[in-house]
């Protein structure tokens, strides 16, 4: 790990996970790409972090907040003692696989036009079940911008690495969402420059009992708070024509999540009335091509 001027910086907020936190620190210090540095941000943990990487980990430059701050708040922390070119972010449940700076750095390199990349992730279930997302766009949308308005195929910020330089530009996370703040800063960053997909499955996503995503009712009312925000920035204006169907369109598949996996029957079909109430046209539409393919 360089002490000087490193090409990347990468930040691991934390917040009373501990027991996860060596897992997460050991995939970045075993790294094949050694030229960053390692910001853990301590976000007023009652756990004995500190004390923890003080002493396992006494070359690691740890952050401790005075009061909790959030995610965002942690990861802006960060950001902003952040030397590199470029920023990788991990989440403190999470890990690498040892080629994943080394990899990420060499496509985001590229092309100077490139300010986001992002790769596949195997992600382990509660259950112990192992999935793969490649996390590769599957919509044909004119820009990635109009396919993550519509789906969120960036699943955790753990897959992603950003010019610091776009990141400046772009505005860092919103503070005032706790769930989805990965996917409100990134469609800032799509509309600077291109988001380059990885073909490769180079992080390891761990669910557990306090993932927040488990409170669906946060999950959906920040769904379209983070359409509110991003819609009333001026980087939407391109996007504002799509911005009805795409209301309806999230509203949609929220529906249809709560109802098939989730199993909240109610709160499924609140999203659909909504949905519908958004833009009866584009529902109506979707679901006359769903009736065709299905008896065709």
């Amino acid at each position: 790990m360089q002490i000087n001027k490193p090409k990347i910086s990468v930040i691991i907020p934390t917040y009373n996970r501990k027991h996860y936190l060596e897992r997460a620190i050991n995939s970045v210090l075993n790294q094949t790409y050694t030229d960053y540095e390692l910001i853990v941000v301590d976000d007023a943990s009652t756990d004995g972090t500190k004390t923890f990487i003080a002493e396992k980990y006494p070359d690691v430059c740890c952050v401790s907040l005075s009061t909790n701050s959030g995610a965002s708040g942690a990861r802006n922390e960060g950001i902003h003692l952040a030397r590199g070119s470029f920023i990788a972010f991990l989440d403190s449940d999470d890990e690498w696989l040892p080629k994943y700076l080394e990899t990420q750095i060499q496509y985001i390199e590229n092309s100077t036009d490139n300010v986001i990349v992002f790769c596949g992730c195997i992600h382990q279930m509660l259950d112990g079940k192992i999935e793969k997302f490649s996390c590769q766009p599957w919509l044909a949308y004119p820009d990635l911008t109009y396919h993550l308005l519509s789906e969120n195929f960036i699943l955790t910020a753990s897959i992603v690495v950003v010019s610091k330089k776009a990141l400046d530009k772009a505005g860092y996370f919103n503070e005032s969402l706790k769930i989805c703040q990965d996917k409100e800063l990134f469609l800032r960053l799509f509309c600077l420059g291109n988001a380059v997909h990885v073909p490769y499955y180079l992080v390891t996503k761990y669910s557990h009992s306090s993932n927040l995503t488990g409170d669906y009712k946060l999950w959906a009312k920040e769904t379209f708070d983070l359409l509110d925000i991003f819609f009333a920035n001026n980087l939407s204006l391109p996007y504002k024509h799509f911005e009805i169907e795409t209301r309806s369109h999230n509203a949609m598949r929220l529906a249809r999540i709560l109802w098939v996996e989730k199993k909240k029957f109610l709160f499924a079909i609140q999203m659909l009335l909504k949905a519908f109430i958004i833009s009866p046209r584009y529902i109506s539409q979707h679901l006359r091509k769903k009736l065709v393919k299905t008896t065709a």
